[in-house]
C-alpha cells in the first residue's frame, strides 16, 4: 500500500465512508449519505510533518453523532497512531485545536466537525 492508500485506510477506518476532499461525489445519484468523512491528502519527504485537516459531516438537529465519531478519532490518535505503508509509516497525531464545530450556511441541519491533525512520514 502506498502513502496515499494508507491515508485513505486510516480515515476510512471509523465506520463511515471517507473521501479525499477533492473526490466527494457531487452527482445527486452518487452523492454520499451522511455521515461521512473528508480529509486532505498530502505527503512529504521522510521525517517531515504535514499539518492537515479532516471533517466529519453529519446531518441532524444535534451534534451527538458528529461528536461520537470525533471522540472515536480522538481516542485513536491522542497518543499518536501509526499507519503502515510500503516503505514506512505515517505517524498521525492531534494538532491544536483538535476539533471544532462548524455549520453549513446553506443547511442548518449539517453538522461539520473540523479536525486538525499532523502527519509525520517515516
Amino acid at each position: 500500500m502506498d502513502r496515499w492508500s494508507a491515508l485513505y485506510a486510516f480515515w476510512s477506518g471509523f465506520g463511515v465512508p471517507a473521501y479525499e476532499e477533492n473526490s466527494v461525489p457531487t452527482d445527486p445519484n452518487t452523492r454520499p449519505d451522511f455521515p461521512y468523512i473528508t480529509y486532505e491528502a498530502s505527503v512529504s519527504p521522510w521525517n517531515a510533518d504535514v499539518l492537515m485537516s479532516a471533517s466529519i459531516w453529519t446531518r441532524s438537529t444535534s451534534w451527538e453523532e458528529a461528536d461520537r465519531i470525533a471522540d472515536t478519532i480522538e481516542a485513536t490518535i491522542k497518543n499518536g497512531y501509526t499507519q503502515p505503508y510500503d516503505g514506512g509509516i505515517i505517524w498521525i497525531v492531534p494538532n491544536d485545536p483538535l476539533s471544532k464545530h462548524m455549520g453549513d450556511p446553506d443547511d442548518d441541519m449539517i453538522k461539520r466537525n473540523l479536525f486538525g491533525v499532523r502527519y509525520y512520514f517515516h
